[in-house]
Order: structure tokens, then sequence, then C-alpha cells
């Protein structure tokens, strides 16, 4: 294969993602749409190690005060559990107060404490501002093991070509994070991932590399979880 097969499969990949997610933006759109004022949650089982989680993708409560969407994150990780063939958890409307994971007892709540034996590891999928400067932050939680540090150096690698920070400036050590509910409350492995924003809008083709590479950087993550598992 020559170097323009390559780029013209790579550029094939960005469209179809695009289009792809797209479709899945708009999906998300419905249900929220759908959920009027309760607290629903998509779930989508593939039996995997990895479990993508996006708590934030609608207007929710973060310790008990109402905080702004970390846009598109919703269908972003529904898209990546499509494309790295893991099971996905997408809060579609989280209103319920609260302030600690014991009190917590929404939809998508209620998924995380019921996801099977063989679930390893949740990937928290946030957005954070451009400015903040990375590509990707990963986040290692209070108590991250040798799963985090497997997860941490696949994701580095995979994602060579981006600027990919390290518990800074979001560490996913707070109490309220799904990272730390994996592993304070669920026995665990949890890793939280910040896009930038400039990856993160499925109307934008200028967004999809960004997409496309965390994607794929994901199935190898769930490749490596399972065999370890």
């Amino acid at each position: 294969m020559t170097e323009d097969d390559t780029l013209t499969d790579r550029t094939a990949d960005v469209v179809d993602i695009s289009s792809r997610w797209r479709e899945l933006a708009a999906t998300f759109r419905s249900a929220r749409v759908e959920a009027g004022r309760d607290d629903p949650a998509l779930l989508v089982d593939r039996s995997s190690a990895v479990i993508l989680t996006a708590p934030h993708g609608t207007k929710h409560y973060r310790a008990g005060a109402m905080k702004s969407a970390d846009l598109h994150t919703g269908s972003l990780a529904l898209l990546a559990g499509e494309v790295a063939n893991v099971s996905a958890v997408v809060s579609a409307g989280a209103r319920t107060a609260w302030e600690t994971w014991d009190e917590r007892d929404d939809a998508f709540a209620r998924h995380l404490r019921d996801l099977p034996e063989h679930a390893r590891m949740l990937i928290d999928i946030h957005g954070m501002g451009d400015h903040h400067g990375p590509d990707f932050c990963l986040g290692t939680g209070p108590h991250p093991g040798p799963l985090e540090s497997l997860a941490v150096d696949i994701l580095r690698a995979e994602l060579d070509g981006f600027e990919v920070a390290v518990d800074s400036p979001f560490d996913a050590r707070p109490h309220y994070t799904v990272t730390s509910l994996a592993q304070r409350h669920l026995g665990m492995a949890g890793l939280q991932i910040e896009v930038a924003a400039r990856w993160r809008s499925p109307h934008d083709e200028a967004a999809a590399p960004g997409a496309a590479a965390l994607s794929q950087a994901l199935t190898a993550v769930e490749e490596q979880v399972r065999e370890a598992a």
C-alpha cells in the first residue's frame, strides 16, 4: 500500500466517523427530549471489560450544584464505545440534586452499581476548555492501581501526536467523580479522560481526527484490560 493509499483510507475513516457521530448526536438529543423531567441514562451493553461513561452530556448536578453540560461528551462516548466495541453508560439528563454517591439513585448511578462481574474498569469521558492546553488529560483518581497505570501507558502511546497530560489540570480525585466511585465504592479500576473542546464537535469535521484517535486508543485499552483481568 502506498502512502497515498494510506492517506485516502484515513480520510475515509474521518468522513465515516463524522457521519456516524452526527447520527449518534441526534439519538442522544432525542433521548434528552423524551426524558422530560426524569433522570434517564442510555445503556449500551457489549459485554466488555471496559465501560465508557459520560455523566455530563447535559446540564447536571455535581456535589449539590447545577453545572453546565460538557458539550457532546454524551455522543462522543456513544461513538467511542461503538468503534472500540465496549459498553457505554451515558446520562441523558441528571436533574436530581445529590452530594455523595451513597445518596445518588438515578438511572445512571443504578446502571453503574449493577454492572456485571466481567466489567473491570470505568473510563469516564469529560470535556475541558481549550484554554487548559492539552488535547487530552488523563485523571487517575484517588486510588490508582495497575490497570490505571496500564491504561495510561496505552493511551499515551496510542495518542502519539496529541498532547496528553496526566493528572493536570484534572486528577479525578474528588469524591463526586465516576473514577472515585469506581475505585472507592465499586471495587473497579477507574480513569477519567478530559477531552479538549476542539475535538468534541460532531458538526465540525476538524474534530473527527481526535475522536477517531481516542476511539481507536480505547480499542487497545479494552484488549489489554481484558487480557489482564
